[in-house]
């Protein structure tokens, strides 16, 4: 760390901390570097292909020659990280009454659930599918994205004490109230496209 905020951690709609991360990067310390990424997020190995890299175009090193390659280089953190093999993440230790509902395992539930298993609540997410992922599986095609990368990063957060429950749609917000859930969050996502009312669309 350092005193001010880089212009390409300002750019980052997450906030990732990219100039320490590089910065151990460049020291070879890549476990250490993608602590740093998943201080702020947990889909490391996801963001680091298929993010558009806004951090990018405000990267302060293209004054001098050109801009890092962020993204890549998150990516390649997560990479290192599944080959050498990680170690189980938690559990987190709970250390909050109140329990939390999230509706919806795609990147905006599971980054929410990482948040809150982080700051000891006990969290649940509800995810219709049969398969937890959200988008990131079942929108992107999995040659950007392949499918192991998705399962790896959502083990990470159940290791660390996130109950995903799949195959289990919600219907009714106010019954989990009653089940004893104090808050819920929805992020059901954007699934559906927006018709645009022409002729021969559908």
């Amino acid at each position: 760390d350092k005193k001010g905020v880089s212009p390409c951690r300002v750019a980052c709609p997450a906030g990732v901390n990219a100039h320490a991360y590089i910065a151990l990067i460049s020291q070879g310390k890549f476990k250490e570097a993608l602590e740093v990424v998943r201080k702020s997020i947990p889909l490391a190995g996801v963001v680091g292909r298929v993010c558009y890299h806004p951090c990018e175009s405000e990267c302060e090193r293209a004054t001098v020659d050109e801009g890092l390659m962020i993204r890549d280089l998150k990516r390649f953190v997560a990479d290192y990280e599944m080959k050498i093999g990680r170690e189980k993440a938690g559990p987190i230790e709970i250390t909050k009454d109140e329990r939390v509902a999230v509706i919806g395992s795609g990147p905006a539930g599971l980054a929410c659930a990482f948040d809150l298993i982080k700051n000891g609540y006990r969290v649940t997410v509800f995810e219709k599918a049969e398969k937890a992922g959200g988008l990131m599986r079942y929108g992107i095609p999995n040659f950007k994205l392949p499918e192991n990368i998705v399962d790896t990063e959502i083990e990470y957060i159940k290791e660390m004490g996130v109950d995903i429950k799949t195959g289990s749609e919600v219907n009714d917000i106010s019954g989990l109230f009653n089940q004893g859930y104090k808050a819920v969050f929805l992020a059901t996502g954007a699934g559906k496209n927006k018709d645009l009312g022409i002729s021969g669309e559908a």
